[in-house]
C-alpha cells in the first residue's frame, strides 16, 4: 500500500488525476480545483476563508435550494452574510472540523486542510437556532460534506488499508495520534463505501468517502439530505464523535466520552474538543467579517 499511496501522490503531483467513466458528463467528471489558491493564506484562517468561498459560490449554483441549515444562494451575496446566517452550532461543526483536518499531517507535511477543495454543506443540530443547539445526533446532522482533491483521496486509502502502521500515513493532532480504518460496527455511510476514523476518541473524528473515484457509485448522484442530485466522486464527509452512542454536535453537553464509557462530569463538546486538541479559535470571523 505504500508504494500504491507514492505512485498516486506523484501523479497527483504532475498534475493528473484518475479517470473518469465514459459516460460521465463535463461536469461530473470535474477533478478538483488545485488545493493552494494564491487568493488566500494557506494557514488554519486563510483555508476557512477559502472553503467559505467555496461553500458560498455552491449555494449560489444551487439557488433554488434552501439547505436545513437555513442558508440558500437565492439570498446570499457575501461569505460575511452566509457566517451571520449559519447558528451557532453549524459554525462550531465548521471550526472543530476545520482545526482537525488542520491538525491532520499527511506524510509530506501537508495538512489534510490543504487538500480539502470545496465545502458543499455544513451543518450542526436538526432544528439548530441561535439559542439551541438542536439535535446532539442524527445520521444527516452535525457534520460537514467537502470534496477533496487526489492527494488526501490517496492517503486516506492507504491509512485504511495500513490500519494505522508506521510510518502514520495521515497523523493526528495528538503526539503520536493518527488516522485509521474504521471500527465503526455500523459501516461506511451509504452512498460512500469506505470509512476512516482517529485513533482517538475524545471526540473521534470520522471520515467517510468513495475507495474508487472511478466507479459507477462514485460518479452517481449523491442522494444526501441536501445534496441529492451532486455527483462528485471526490466527496467526502466529516464528523466528530463526542460521546458513545456517537453525538456529533460540539454544541451539547456530554458526559459518556472518556475511552470506558463511564460517565463523567458533564462537559460542552466545545470544552471536550479544546481540552483535548488545542484552541479552535471559537470566536473566528471570516477576513473582512
Amino acid at each position: 500500500m505504500k508504494l500504491r499511496l507514492a505512485a498516486l501522490l506523484a501523479l497527483a503531483a504532475c498534475g493528473s488525476h484518475a479517470s473518469m467513466p465514459a459516460d460521465a458528463t463535463a461536469s461530473d467528471a470535474a477533478q478538483p480545483t488545485p488545493t493552494f489558491d494564491a487568493a488566500f493564506v494557506a494557514n488554519l484562517d486563510g483555508n476557512r476563508d477559502r472553503l467559505l468561498a467555496t461553500y458560498l459560490a455552491y449555494l449560489q449554483s444551487t439557488p433554488t435550494v434552501t439547505q436545513t441549515n437555513g442558508l440558500s444562494g437565492a439570498n446570499l451575496t457575501s461569505v460575511c452574510g452566509l457566517w451571520a446566517a449559519l447558528d451557532p452550532s453549524s459554525q462550531d461543526v465548521f471550526l472543530t472540523i476545520t482545526h482537525r483536518l488542520n491538525g491532520a499531517v499527511l506524510a509530506d507535511g501537508t495538512k489534510a486542510l490543504d487538500h480539502i477543495t470545496k465545502l458543499y454543506r455544513a451543518a450542526g443540530g436538526q432544528a439548530a437556532t441561535a439559542t439551541d443547539p438542536g439535535s446532539c445526533g442524527g445520521g444527516e446532522y452535525n457534520r460537514m460534506i467537502m470534496q477533496d482533491d487526489m492527494t488526501l483521496h490517496a492517503a486516506m486509502v492507504a491509512a485504511n488499508a495500513d490500519k494505522g502502521a508506521t510510518p502514520y500515513d495521515i497523523a493526528d493532532i495528538p503526539m503520536g495520534g493518527f488516522w485509521r480504518d474504521s471500527h465503526d460496527l455500523g459501516g461506511p455511510h451509504a452512498p460512500f463505501d469506505l470509512s476512516d476514523e482517529t485513533n482517538d476518541g475524545a471526540p473521534r473524528g470520522q471520515t467517510q468517502y468513495f475507495s474508487d473515484v472511478t466507479s459507477t457509485l462514485a460518479n452517481s448522484p449523491l442522494g444526501r439530505q441536501d445534496l441529492a442530485a451532486l455527483v462528485d466522486p471526490f466527496a467526502i464527509e466529516m464528523d466528530q464523535d463526542y460521546d458513545c452512542p456517537h453525538n456529533s454536535n460540539p454544541s451539547c453537553s456530554y458526559t459518556t466520552y472518556g475511552t470506558l464509557c463511564a460517565p463523567e462530569a458533564s462537559l460542552p463538546g466545545t470544552q471536550i474538543y479544546a481540552e483535548h486538541y488545542g484552541d479552535f479559535e471559537p470566536a473566528w470571523l471570516p477576513a473582512g467579517c
